[in-house]
């Protein structure tokens, strides 16, 4: 059985994550899913031009950490994602969990090494349908670079419906990746603005980092320097 210790995103423009999900089978990877999403423009040039979305992929692989190593490696070269807007990649850790003879489950990973290996964090919001450029707004007021939004569909019933007719309500799941010291900042900012203590109003949590390939603060440096 495959041992699943990490999830591994990848953030690309539409169109090449299949190329990045081959190069990534074959590295070792069984499978991937993928995502539709548009990211924030980050050239003035463009944004000028009237240009403010750009239309991106999430490819997510279930991996090993070595395998999930490999992939940082493999894929940043190939995709030469230390070069600005080719693309991003993140590693997001599974605690592991064993049975105790009491029948109980204990967590076997050392929870200070855990800690240091945390360099960033995945914040990630779910509102209403046209909401979420308004969320990734907020984040940048408070120190983000920018998100990826993506168009999903609630699983939950509306309380305004009409039998037998039951609509599906449309959401905005809004990805965003920054630095461990920003993290806070952004968060209470985007549950501030979205008022996201009302009921309804939407749900935001936080998936920890330990690797990074592509953000825009290590572009400066080579491909598995600009790694965190």
């Amino acid at each position: 059985m495959a041992i699943i210790e990490t999830l591994f995103f990848t953030v690309v423009d539409r169109g090449k994550a299949n190329a990045v999900l081959h190069k990534a089978q074959e590295c070792g990877a069984k499978g991937g899913t993928i995502l539709l999403g548009e990211g924030t423009v980050q050239s003035k040039l463009l944004r000028k031009m009237g240009v403010t979305e750009l239309h991106k992929e999430i490819l997510v692989i279930s991996a090993s950490e070595e395998l999930s190593n490999k992939l940082h490696d493999t894929l940043c070269e190939a995709f030469s994602f230390s070069k600005r807007n080719k693309g991003i990649a993140f590693t997001v850790p599974f605690k592991r969990w064993h049975k105790q003879t009491s029948g109980q489950e204990a967590n076997t990973s050392n929870n200070s090494s855990y800690d240091d290996k945390i360099t960033h964090y995945c914040i990630i919001t779910v509102v209403d349908k046209g909401r979420g450029k308004e969320c990734i707004k907020s984040a940048k007021a408070a120190g983000a670079r920018g998100g990826t939004l993506i168009h999903a569909r609630g699983a939950g019933i509306p309380t305004d419906f009409y039998f037998p007719l039951v609509i599906e309500p449309q959401k905005d799941v809004v990805m965003i990746i920054t630095t461990k010291d920003k993290v806070s900042a952004i968060r209470e900012k985007i549950f501030s603005d979205l008022d996201l203590g009302k009921a309804g109003h939407g749900i935001l949590f936080t998936l920890p980092i330990t690797r990074t390939s592509g953000l825009v603060e290590n572009k400066s440096g080579e491909c598995k320097e600009g790694t965190s």
